[in-house]
């Protein structure tokens, strides 16, 4: 006798295992997208705390982190946080703030903080930030063009226990980072021209007071190079400021490069960059100047080369 309800139930069995079939030969899975390495150097930074959509932790020994192609990524120290940027295999901190100049402020205080918290201080063998260093920035957060950068963050860099109790010069950063640069065939801009009749002016600072010393020379339209350069770091809110005929506490009077308070420098060199907006039509003497109590520390007047 025909069993309709034993056919029914096979009936549906079979049904319900070619469906099955079907529709994992139909509808194939999707693959993972693939993992890219990239690298950050100013010497290669371990220890740098990374995130990206997808990916995050700190740069390994070599520098390295991951992403995915397409994504941003974003750097940090502590609450300390880097422009994001389109992650790629390789990243400076000229990529950070989208730039070629070497002198922008921004990129220079970036440098002088990554090399001033170099765990044992040689960067030779590469920059590494130790874990302390992101516990005790947890709070901190700061604008890369502030004027007081470098007082803002002196105390993170005592505390943090890395060989040095202060910043490294801006002259020793600076020339680190260019010779990272040559490594990666890396060449910064040079868009100044050179037909200024002042170029290859050049004059000696008189000294007033905090050891100011050295020689400076307008190397071309829009750049001045301080060579020999001393200064004892006193003093609160010191740059160097450029004027017409010595009037640094006048409207015109202008300031040039990064904040030089608490740096001390011993024959050292300094490249300075003008502001975009000014020329060497706007100053014929230079100082290095006290804004908070108008101060002259030292200052020269550009003169021809005899």
């Amino acid at each position: 006798m025909f069993n309709q309800k034993l056919y029914v139930v096979a009936f549906a069995t079979i049904l319900t295992a070619a469906c099955g079939s079907d529709s994992s030969s139909s509808d194939p899975q999707p693959m993972a997208p693939d993992l890219s390495q990239g690298l950050f150097v100013d010497a290669k930074v371990t220890g740098l705390k990374y995130d990206t959509a997808t990916q995050s932790g700190f740069t390994d020994e070599g520098g390295y982190f991951n992403y995915i192609a397409g994504e941003d990524v974003t750097f940090s120290i502590g609450g300390i946080r880097f422009p994001t940027v389109a992650a790629k295999e390789l990243l400076t901190p000229l990529d950070l703030f989208n730039t070629d100049n070497i002198d922008d402020i921004e990129v220079l205080n970036t440098i002088r903080l990554l090399q001033s918290l170099d765990d044992d201080g040689d960067l030779s063998n590469g920059i590494q930030i130790p874990e302390v260093v992101h516990q005790l920035a947890s709070t901190i957060s700061i604008d890369f063009n502030d004027p007081n950068f470098i007082d803002e963050l002196s105390e993170l860099i005592e505390l943090s226990g890395v060989m040095n109790t202060g910043f490294v010069s801006l002259a020793e950063a600076k020339a680190h980072f260019l010779d990272t640069l040559a490594q990666y065939d890396i060449t910064p801009a040079q868009n100044c021209g050179s037909d200024h009749p002042m170029v290859g002016y050049s004059g000696t600072f008189t000294t007033f007071s905090h050891d100011v010393a050295g020689t400076a020379t307008i190397v071309d339209n829009c750049t001045i190079e301080v060579t020999n350069f001393s200064y004892d770091g006193g003093g609160p809110d010191v740059y160097f400021y450029g004027a017409i005929d010595h009037a640094y506490a006048g409207a015109d009077a202008f300031s040039i490069g990064t904040q030089l308070t608490g740096t001390v420098f011993n024959d050292d060199t300094v490249v300075l960059n003008l502001p975009s907006s000014k020329s060497l039509d706007d100053l014929n003497t230079l100082s290095v100047w006290c804004v908070d109590f108008s101060v002259d520390f030292g200052s020269l007047r550009f003169e021809a080369s005899q």
